[in-house]
């Protein structure tokens, strides 16, 4: 499903290093993202920024140009880029006394955004390109219809496993250690393989490498693909002094705020995600006609289920404790189509689970018990997965 890009540097040293002249700019990195439905092109600058581009179109290349104030490239910053992903083939940089000059070229004539990013938590000022891969709509269509045929076809349930953040998102790390993307994408398949043991149940990815997905695109696709369950892996950090918090938390969706502070700082911290990626604020305007329905209410009472049955299931490894269950507002649990749960696995600030979060046989392990737990949650719940239509379900089976 993800394609990863070949990042390859060539080219002669760079017009100017290091700071450059007194009162300019530096581009301090440039790189790109690969993904299903298109590559992302990212310029890091020491500062602030006003391109001169098109914001959007269709061509085979696109030139972005930084005039008036001096530019240098950072040690390391490559003067070509060479993609060749399919949807773009390289970036040429160059930058002297006069400004910088980016041109981006395509494998063919393609879409494209042209926008910018102010600093975000530890990211730099960005400028990004978009370029969309000609015909990704249809096929992601295809795709996910796909899913839902089979599931109609074969009487299985479907269960959307998210492995949370990715691409120019790397979620909560340290200096020392993987990123939370890294984390979350290796237990999601992980999760993924050990569902697949359970008959009656089909367990999908709705991200399947290192790119970043729209919080609402994650849930979407999970509601094209006819999902039964929705579960999104995350790994928490806390503002705590180092190894002071830990363990391991399930948490659904509130609609009236936060069960604590502490919830209402995680939820804001992952609905960042879209901030990070470029995704500018939308209303919820949409789901206000829903917020009482009895589909809804039904949901959360199944998400709540859900919830504590992956909890019991994880208590059953005391190498990380387990906490409550919780509620937050968190922006990717806002389906009415399935229960959802958001899976905090552990704290990377916490040294000791850190190490094991990111160890082969305890990511196994907390893969084993997520799908012990949503076995457990399907029976409780009275799904049957030898015979889906036989059963008696709270909330109707999608079609």
């Amino acid at each position: 499903m993800g394609i990863v890009a070949v990042l390859a540097f060539a080219g002669t040293a760079a017009p100017s290093r290091a700071d450059g002249p007194a009162g300019g700019v530096s581009l301090t990195g440039v790189r790109s993202w690969a993904s299903p439905t298109g590559t992302r092109v990212v310029f890091d600058f020491s500062t602030e920024i006003h391109p001169v581009a098109p914001d959007s179109g269709t061509t085979r290349q696109l030139v972005v140009t930084v005039p008036g104030a001096p530019m240098s490239l950072a040690a390391g910053v490559p003067t070509l880029l060479v993609v060749r992903d399919t949807v773009v083939d390289s970036v040429m940089v160059s930058a002297s006394e006069i400004g910088g000059r980016f041109r981006v070229t395509f494998a063919q004539s393609s879409r494209f955004r042209v926008f910018t990013l102010r600093p975000e938590a530890d990211k730099p000022f960005r400028l990004v390109v978009d370029v969309a891969r000609p015909g990704a709509p249809a096929l992601e269509a295809e795709r996910l219809g796909g899913i839902a045929s089979t599931k109609r076809r074969d009487r299985i349930r479907i269960v959307a496993i998210d492995a949370g953040h990715g691409g120019e998102d790397f979620g909560a790390h340290r200096r020392k250690g993987p990123p939370e993307k890294t984390i979350t994408l290796t237990i999601a398949h992980t999760l993924t393989e050990e569902l697949k043991k359970i008959p009656g149940i089909k367990a999908m990815l709705v991200q399947n490498g290192d790119y970043f997905v729209p919080l609402r695109d994650r849930y979407h696709a999970a509601e094209k693909m006819k999902a039964d369950l929705f579960v999104s892996i995350h790994a928490n950090s806390s503002p705590q002094r180092v190894g002071r918090a830990r363990g391991t938390q399930v948490w659904f969706l509130s609609l009236h705020g936060a069960s604590d502070q502490e919830s209402r700082d995680f939820a804001d911290m992952e609905n960042a995600a879209d901030m990070v990626g470029g995704v500018p604020p939308q209303s919820d305007n949409d789901l206000v006609g829903i917020l009482y329905d009895v589909k809804r209410s039904s949901v959360l009472q199944q998400s709540q289920l859900l919830a504590e049955s992956l909890l019991d299931n994880l208590s059953e490894d005391r190498r990380v404790e387990t906490r409550a269950v919780k509620q937050a507002g968190f922006a990717v649990l806002k389906s009415v189509e399935f229960p959802s749960v958001l899976v905090e696995t552990g704290f990377i600030n916490n040294p000791t689970e850190l190490k094991l979060l990111g160890n082969p046989d305890f990511q196994r392990r907390m893969a084993k018990e997520l799908a012990g737990g949503v076995k457990a949650f399907f029976q409780k719940a009275g799904y049957s997965l030898a015979d889906p239509a036989a059963s008696g379900i709270a909330v109707p089976q999608r079609q």
